[in-house]
């Protein structure tokens, strides 16, 4: 078993355990082929909970800045993450994608870039149509809730609340179409991705009305 692995049931034991998470859809994942996991971001924990529930390997996509903190950066590389930069996508980092996906494998990337605030999606940016369509990689939808109260934005330590992950129907790149050029055929695809991960929200809870 490679340490990646190893880590990986790790967390998962330890997801189940403290936060009770609940996954569906999983079966959207391919079971061969290349594909990338595109969740919203509203907590640090997201790679965490949605990269653990993902049946095959995974390389992420992760601030550069994080790779500077000692522990932190030994679990991020172990965990095949390699850093990206907060304000723009580096060349290194585009061909590092592509190469991943176009060898077969697995990419997680937060479409919003950074976490929201509010809970809310935030609009994604054209990088994951980009590398949808130079891969032809199908791109598969991801909805984390629970894990802004987990772990907030502002909080030191996790709280134990139930954590859900709802995979999507894959998008394909060629559902898409655009005739103004590769940068809005791009931004088309993530706009339809964040759509569907609109589409995954957890039901309301419905109240009983009192008798």
């Amino acid at each position: 078993m490679s340490r990646y692995f190893f880590i990986c049931r790790l967390a998962r034991i330890l997801m189940k355990l403290l936060f009770r998470v609940d996954v569906k859809g999983a079966e959207h994942i391919p079971s061969k082929g290349a594909f990338l996991i595109a969740p919203n971001h509203i907590s640090f924990l997201d790679p965490v909970v949605a990269g653990a529930f993902v049946p095959r390997d995974l390389h992420y996509m992760a601030r550069g800045s994080l790779f500077e903190i000692p522990f932190i950066g030994w679990l991020l590389r172990i965990c095949q993450a390699f850093p990206v930069r907060k304000d723009r996508l580096h060349p290194q980092t585009i061909r590092k994608a592509i190469s991943i996906l176009k060898e077969g494998g697995g990419l997680l990337i937060f479409p919003e870039g950074t976490r929201s605030t509010t809970g809310k999606l935030k609009k994604g940016g054209p990088g994951l149509g980009m590398f949808a369509c130079i891969s032809g990689a199908p791109v598969i939808p991801t909805k984390v809730s629970g894990t802004e109260k987990a772990l907030p934005v502002d909080a030191r330590w996790i709280r134990l609340k139930k954590v859900q992950v709802r995979f999507g129907k894959p998008v394909f790149p060629n559902e898409i179409t655009a005739n103004e050029g590769k940068r809005i055929f791009y931004q088309k695809l993530t706009d339809e991705v964040m759509q569907r991960i609109e589409g995954l929200q957890p039901p309301p809870k419905v109240l009983c009305p009192k008798k």
